[in-house]
């Protein structure tokens, strides 16, 4: 059946696609992630600076802004998380979908072989009564 290998050749794509949008989803979180450590890291270089003396002044400005910067990173953690939450559920779809038409491939692979194996039996057959036959009359 080469409309049903069309198709899950189609929807193994498909899937194929999800799980690559997911996984850019997922290394965007990673680099979010990385993105506040890193800025945590800053922040207390920026602390020790400022305990010892130099630019104490200016460190309320810089920590305004970083707190703005945390915030911003937190939000799009969060928001990518809920990203990859659907990206997930598409993924399982496709797969889903996918295996269906595997399934129904497998099955149609399953029939075919029976048929084969029985139209064996049956010219097999056709052939031991034929030679029963010839013995029958020779004999």
């Amino acid at each position: 059946m080469k409309s049903l290998a069309s198709l899950i050749r189609l929807h193994k794509w498909r899937l194929e696609e999800k799980r690559r949008a997911l996984a850019s989803l997922q290394g965007l979180r990673a680099d979010l992630t990385r993105q506040a450590v890193e800025l945590e890291a800053e922040v207390g270089r920026e602390q020790q600076t400022a305990k010892a003396g130099e630019g104490g002044w200016t460190y309320a400005g810089y920590a305004r802004a970083v707190i703005q910067r945390r915030e911003n990173i937190q939000r799009s953690i969060a928001e990518v998380e809920k990203r990859i939450e659907l990206a997930r559920d598409e993924v399982n779809a496709a797969w889903r979908e996918t295996r269906k038409y595997e399934l129904a491939e497998e099955r149609n692979q399953i029939r075919e072989r029976a048929e084969l194996a029985r139209v064996e039996r049956l010219e097999l057959d056709e052939i031991a009564l034929t030679q029963n036959r010839l013995k029958q009359s020779q004999g």
